[in-house]
């Protein structure tokens, strides 16, 4: 039988993931846009009755792969999570903005 790319269980790995973020190298803000988006698409397949755990387990390791690339890197990944969900607090915000993060 020949290969097909729409059978293949293979989910991506660490290494496709920085392969696929190094051009994010540099800008920030495009990361965090990024972040959002896959935030979003995680939120959505969480909300599925039946989940994939290869695929969710394969978004939060593109999530922490991404952090580095965002402003965040220099405060903490838990609170890059939690603005890229929404949760955030107002003085978790502010003490965001007076670390001199960007979003």
């Amino acid at each position: 039988m020949q290969d097909n790319p729409n059978t293949d269980n293979r989910i991506v790995d660490a290494e496709n993931w920085q392969i696929a973020f190094d051009p994010y190298q540099g800008k920030p803000y495009e990361a965090l846009r990024l972040g959002f988006n896959l935030a979003m698409l995680r939120m959505e397949l969480d909300m599925m009755l039946i989940k994939s755990q290869p695929v969710m387990e394969s978004l939060d390791l593109a999530m922490e792969i991404l952090f580095p690339y965002t402003s965040f890197h220099e405060a903490s990944f838990n609170l890059f999570l939690r603005y890229t969900e929404g949760t955030l607090n107002h003085e978790e915000e502010q003490m965001l903005n007076a670390l001199g993060i960007k979003f």
